[in-house]
């Protein structure tokens, strides 16, 4: 009966800390590449998303693609590509568009500007 007390205080305690934790990683922002916070007024980018999906598991990152482009329903986003075997989306997204992704803490991890790029070396 004397432990009763410290055990009981300890698994409260325990799980407290794990909610924080839970809440604390949930409440995670996505990392935003800086130059597409510059974008002007009635710009747009093309950008790709990270999620928060397993890789390995092709309907999850179905499922998150799926999420994120109903999110952004009503704003200047348009799918670029869609990627079958990796957790990304190619998107072309307006200022709404971005504010609204920034949001998805639960979905996104990072959002970053979409370069194209030359091929180097010999042809």
């Amino acid at each position: 009966m004397k432990w009763t007390v410290p055990i009981v205080s300890l698994l409260v305690a325990l799980a407290g800390a794990g909610s924080v934790t839970a809440h604390i990683m949930m409440d995670e922002r996505p990392v935003i590449d800086p130059e597409l916070r510059a974008m002007p007024s009635g710009g747009s980018a093309r950008v790709l998303v990270e999620l928060r999906a397993r890789a390995a598991d092709p309907s999850a990152v179905s499922d998150a693609q799926n999420e994120v482009l109903r999110r952004l329903a009503g704003t200047g986003a348009r799918l670029a590509r869609r990627y079958t075997t990796a957790p990304l989306l190619a998107l072309e997204i307006d200022a709404a568009a971005l504010a609204r992704l920034e949001q998805m803490t639960d979905l996104v991890t990072r959002v970053r500007a979409d370069r194209i790029s030359t091929p180097s070396g010999p042809r």
